[in-house]
């Protein structure tokens, strides 16, 4: 990419400009490092000047370490986005550490505010470290996010994050009641999340408003899709986890046990109305019959490795 196209200082303003977007594919899986020294340079676009560009969406996608932004950096620059409605951060986001993030040379006076992302609806996270996802999420206000997805793996355990999402969330507002991030979701996709198993419940507990989920069972505990057909004894649950689901994507499984979910919800009252199963899932023609039966809609799809955040409904083609 020619970044002098749009970076020289002799580029005029762009008064008429509504839409900007800027790749650089040919470095996309090379993590730890990057030898193109000459683009470590600061530049401003059109001269600073394109003033009908508003950011709605923002996506920073696999950034080697030493090409991220400083924590304040990227605070920023969300806080000066207030019409920003969709986020991505797959392999990406602040660089180093908290305890380093705090060590900034000349931060900005508000580096401990929240972050107010009062119009953002969709969220996805990615390929993070769990402190830094996690301290995101606790320095963020998210007060109308409707669709998240949540893809992390390896070797690290993000309980810390599982909790920082189901606590009681930072308000916009003194006058608002206080309620998780997890309680507002509408759609999630979780196609990684390793915690602790008491977590899952945690997790759960917390999507009374869920409508659709999308899991990835080649990459999670196997109770995050047993516990979709597990009774729930408390009060205003409709006897079951996710008592206003009604769409269900999931790979990674087998018939059985989708035969199992469909079942259980079925005897409570709160069936699944749509079911979307990864065509490589261990499903067999006597199990497509039974679900066709079952639920008002099922059909299979394919996954593809590069649909990092597709499915319910959410953000498609990383």
């Amino acid at each position: 990419m020619h970044f002098s196209a749009v970076s020289d200082p002799t580029v005029p303003a762009a008064s008429r400009l509504t839409t900007l977007e800027l790749y650089d594919h040919g470095h996309a899986q090379d993590y730890d490092t990057f030898d193109e020294s000459g683009l470590w340079d600061h530049f401003t676009l059109f001269g600073g000047s394109a003033p009908l560009l508003t950011m709605e969406e923002l996506e920073l996608t696999h950034h080697p370490e030493e090409l991220r932004s400083s924590w304040a950096e990227f605070t920023t620059t969300l806080r000066k986005a207030p019409t920003l409605q969709k986020l991505n951060v797959l392999g990406s986001g602040p660089a180093h550490d908290r305890l380093a993030w705090f060590m900034e040379i000349s931060p900005p006076a508000d580096l401990n505010v929240p972050i107010q992302l009062v119009r953002v609806t969709d969220l996805a996270l990615a390929y993070m470290f769990s402190s830094r996802a996690t301290w995101f999420i606790h320095k963020s206000i998210f007060p109308t996010l409707e669709n998240l997805v949540l893809h992390f793996a390896g070797d690290e355990d993000y309980t810390q994050l599982v909790q920082e999402l189901a606590r009681p969330a930072i308000s916009s507002s003194p006058a608002q009641e206080s309620r998780s991030l997890l309680s507002g979701l509408e759609n999630l996709k979780i196609a990684g999340l390793p915690c602790r198993t008491e977590c899952v419940q945690t997790l759960h507990g917390e999507l009374q408003n869920l409508v659709s989920l999308d899991i990835s069972m080649s990459y999670l505990d196997p109770l995050f899709l047993d516990i979709l057909s597990t009774s729930r004894t408390l009060p205003g649950c409709g006897g079951i986890w996710l008592p206003r689901l009604t769409t269900l994507y999931v790979s990674g499984t087998s018939g059985s046990a989708l035969r199992e979910v469909v079942s259980k919800r079925n005897e409570v009252g709160v069936p699944l109305g749509s079911l979307y199963v990864e065509e490589d899932c261990d499903v067999h023609d006597e199990d497509v019959a039974w679900l066709k039966n079952n639920v008002e809609m099922f059909e299979f799809f394919e996954e593809r490795d590069d649909d990092v955040i597709g499915g319910a409904g959410l953000v498609t083609d990383v």
